[in-house]
């Protein structure tokens, strides 16, 4: 590159002279050399010709070393940057604003792929802030949640209380209503988190009963009574005896008729209503029903996290009633309800095998849900791989979003047989038959037992001791489709059943046949189908749509830059290699040949082919202390000696390939203008 500098040392300007100034030079340079007017060789044509000859050497090797510096990055500069109309400043030339356009184009494809701008977006999305959209959507869900709730009929009571048969149930339902969901009262902490109200009001869905109607009669059992029962059983006798007066002159019986609406909540009970009467703080409530006990929030209040500083855990639950853990169990692992969801927005950035939390207030315990293949596809060995690795399911498509179908953990209600751990689910040191969560402090001290429907996965003696059991792993099973990147349900359907579980009863006679029995009363599916069309469309820009930005954005500014910036260097490149070229033709040899044919030619008629008007050739020296300044003229005179100086100077003109660059060059000196005139 240092070589390739030292070929552009100087450069030449062109100005035009009068005749006589040339001629003063010219002769002075011929007197320098012994060849003036004066001279004893000047009518020596020989040695005339031999003065003109080392002249014109001389003036060649000068007009060869007289070259202004060039440096490389002059050269590009000259390329990058044109002459603005003449003037001293220069403007950008088109090419330098493709290589700045690839530069930038590049710089933006590494700032895509370092910071992801779409995981940026959709971070700041997933934080849940006053009137923000996620925060509508947490608050007030726009979807369609429903219950679906199936009674046990008891259809053999009298032959099941005098002890000739054991307990025989029928299924009937479904009785559907929808659930209006909500998140009222909220208040934003400065902790991150947001306090609310739940609201879950129930409207009755006649067309999706299947003509089940809510005045349908149904034979069930007297909770109220058996309760009791249940509890007094190991109490002193006179505390026994004046329970059995109580509930001989109230009527109560074990087995009640009633309706479906009566049951599920509330039918009048004289038992109730001296509870309420004599133990306010115990029943604080008149009427006896299960799925009014279930969506009684009056009391609750909760405590979800934010978002900030982590979007992931945005609308999971912080507290339940001010507190982390569930009072009613013992240990993390059975009590903690921290992260977990209500189901309205699970955990977002699911990773696999990685379980989510499940919170409801009717279940009365946080419960982990897998990622898993449906039963039917699940061999024994992959069975027990299931409490190592999680995600073996396949991806589920509802509507235009994909997700994973989460169900329960496998041995959730073991109670500790099978998974050590659930052992906390014990209450009070006494556990369950496999199959069973005792939830009595959740239900007012009342018995109460839950199960999958149909005591599906249970202890085999629960299906033994009831007739009409009749479980099934694609019906009664509990199912979640979250998309795991925002946490979004796509469809639920949680599937649970309550039941009454009795201990030894033998001290009262009227209720003896229920000892030791585990007897159904209900189960319920909470269900979203779907989601609206209108969430849908949106959720499907959201996840599917707006990803596309960070690998279109990465790959088209890289692309992009990458072309711009090969063509402005493969430019630069073969502008340089031009000025290459032009300085390899001003060769001694090539200049002295081209010089010597030119000799011949114009020898007699050196005036013949002059085209332009005498000009001189001006030598710009930049180097400190330069003085001179060498010019080639052509002169006024007839002299012969002028004539061949001429055409030599003419020609020496027209060969030299720097003046025609001359308006390339860098700002760091004056640009001249070359006028040329014809003869």
């Amino acid at each position: 590159m240092k070589d390739f500098g030292n070929m552009f040392a100087r450069r030449y300007s062109a100005v035009c002279v009068n005749d006589e100034d040339a001629n003063n030079y010219q002769r002075k340079s011929l007197d320098k050399a012994g060849f003036g007017p004066g001279s004893t060789t000047n009518g020596d044509p020989a040695a005339t010709s031999a003065a003109m000859a080392a002249l014109q050497r001389a003036q060649r090797r000068k007009s060869l070393k007289a070259n202004r510096s060039m440096k490389p990055m002059d050269i590009l500069g000259s390329f990058f940057n044109e002459p603005n109309q003449g003037k001293r400043n220069r403007v950008p030339k088109r090419a330098f604003l493709l290589l700045a356009i690839g530069f930038l184009a590049i710089t933006t494809a590494v700032l895509v792929k370092v910071f992801q701008p779409y995981d940026l977006i959709f971070r700041w999305k997933l934080i849940m802030s006053e009137g923000g959209e996620i925060f509508n959507l947490w608050a007030d869900p726009p979807v369609d949640l429903y219950i679906k709730i199936y009674l046990f009929n008891i259809t053999n009571a009298e032959a099941f209380l005098a002890g000739r048969e054991q307990l025989k149930v029928e299924q009937v339902g479904p009785y559907v209503y929808k659930e209006i969901m909500s998140h009222k009262n909220v208040t934003f902490n400065k902790n991150n988190t947001m306090s609310s109200t739940p609201s879950h009001p129930l409207v009755w869905q006649e067309e999706m009963s299947g003509g089940r109607r809510e005045d349908d009669e149904v034979i069930m059992l007297n909770i109220a009574m058996l309760a009791i029962s249940h509890l007094t059983a190991n109490h002193p006798f006179l505390v026994r005896m004046a329970l059995k007066t109580l509930l001989a002159s109230t009527k109560s019986e074990p087995i009640v008729r009633t309706t479906a609406k009566e049951f599920m909540f509330g039918y009048p009970s004289a038992l109730a209503t001296l509870g309420n009467t004599f133990l306010p703080n115990w029943i604080s409530f008149e009427k006896v029903g299960l799925i009014d006990r279930m969506y009684d929030f009056t009391t609750d209040y909760e405590t979800f996290y934010t978002g900030v500083p982590d979007p992931a855990l945005s609308g999971l639950y912080a507290t339940y009633r001010g507190e982390k853990t569930l009072p009613q169990w013992e240990g993390n692992h059975c009590s903690n309800i921290e992260y977990a969801s209500d189901g309205t927005k699970f955990k977002s950035f699911i990773q696999p095998n990685e379980t989510v939390k499940f919170f409801r207030k009717s279940m009365c315990r946080p419960i982990n849900l897998v990622s898993v293949r449906r039963y039917s596809e699940i061999t024994v060995f992959q069975h027990i791989l299931l409490f190592i690795q999680y995600r073996v399911g396949e991806e589920k498509t509802y509507g235009s979003l994909k997700g994973y179908n989460y169900v329960f953990e496998d041995n959730a209600f073991d109670n500790g047989v099978s998974n050590e751990a659930n052992k906390c689910f014990c209450r009070k040191g006494d556990c369950q038959p496999v199959g069973l969560i005792d939830v009595t402090d959740c239900y007012y001290g009342f018995p109460i037992s839950l199960s999958f429907p149909h005591f599906m996965n249970g202890d085999e003696g629960l299906q033994q001791n009831i007739t009409g059991m009749n479980p099934d792993p694609n019906k009664h099973s509990s199912v979640f489709v979250i998309q795991p990147e925002s946490g979004l349900p796509l469809s639920l359907s949680v599937k649970v059943q309550i039941n009454m579980h009795f201990k030894d009863l033998s001290n009262y006679h009227t209720v003896a046949q229920f000892s030791h029995l585990t007897a159904p009363m209900l189960w319920f599916e909470i269900m979203m189908p779907g989601l609206p069309d209108s969430l849908n469309s949106r959720f499907n820009f959201y996840l599917n749509i707006l990803p596309l930005v960070n690998p279109l954005g990465f790959w088209s500014a890289l692309l992009l830059g990458v072309g711009l910036l090969g063509y402005a260097i493969t430019k630069a490149t073969l502008h340089m290699s031009s000025y290459g070229r032009q300085s390899a033709k001003i060769s001694e040899g090539n200049y002295a040949r081209a010089n010597l044919l030119r000799t011949l030619r114009d020898s007699d008629d050196g005036a013949a082919n002059q085209v332009y008007s005498p000009c001189e050739v001006k030598l710009i020296v930049d180097r400190p202390g330069s003085k001179q300044q060498p010019v080639i003229v052509r002169p006024n005179g007839d002299d012969s000696v002028f004539q061949h100086v001429r055409g030599k100077s003419a020609y020496v003109l027209d060969m030299e390939p720097a003046l025609s660059d001359a308006g390339e060059s860098s700002d760091e000196s004056p640009n001249y203008d070359i006028p040329l005139s014809r003869n």
